[in-house]
């Protein structure tokens, strides 16, 4: 076993199975996140739309649960990488997304998908590599457990990352994403 699979390993065994619950009366979506076993992304960081500055309204309470899936994803790759990671995009309300020319299906308007960014003091080329390969192989690994979708974004001159979960398994962009899959086989 790598090293680098050994990571992955040890980031799946954190999590192993587990139930999402609903939100309780009176809960406040940083809280049901919590609850949820989520240590290091905060309702406000998905709430937020970073390139247009702006924090939108939590999703319909129904939809909360659809995001848990998605952060422990998330958080998976956080422990990989043993840094934080900043979220560019969670929930996407159906006017902001039309506005910013997402998909008429994006997860993001279902409350499943996060755009993640390395931060600013991590974007060598060598971390962002090391940053695709480890979601990469999150999705090679769980993908079809977790229904994943991935897409790299700029992998030449960025770090974005889209995750989501509950569809299905799929990839885009993958001029991108094919070569590290064949790499990691």
């Amino acid at each position: 076993m790598t090293e680098d699979t050994k990571e992955l390993h040890d980031a799946i065994n954190e999590w192993g199975t587990f139930v999402i619950a609903e939100p309780t009366d009176g809960e406040i979506l940083d809280e049901y996140i919590k609850r949820c076993g989520i240590k290091h992304f905060s309702a406000r960081e998905c709430l937020t739309m970073r390139r247009a500055g702006i924090v939108v309204d939590p999703p319909p309470r129904n939809q909360w649960a659809n995001i848990i899936p998605t952060l422990r994803v998330a958080e998976m790759l956080r422990n990989i990488m043993g840094h934080g990671l900043v979220v560019g995009n969670g929930y996407r309300p159906p006017e902001m997304n039309k506005k910013v020319g997402g998909s008429r299906r994006s997860r993001h308007l279902f409350f499943q998908a996060l755009d993640l960014d390395l931060p600013s003091k991590h974007q060598s080329s060598g971390n962002r590599k090391r940053y695709y390969e480890a979601a990469v192989s999150l999705w090679m690994t769980l993908g079809d457990e977790y229904k994943i979708g991935i897409g790299l974004y700029s992998p030449h001159g960025g770090s974005r990352v889209h995750i989501d979960t509950g569809y299905r398994k799929r990839r885009w962009e993958r001029k991108y994403v094919d070569p590290i899959v064949k790499a990691l086989r």
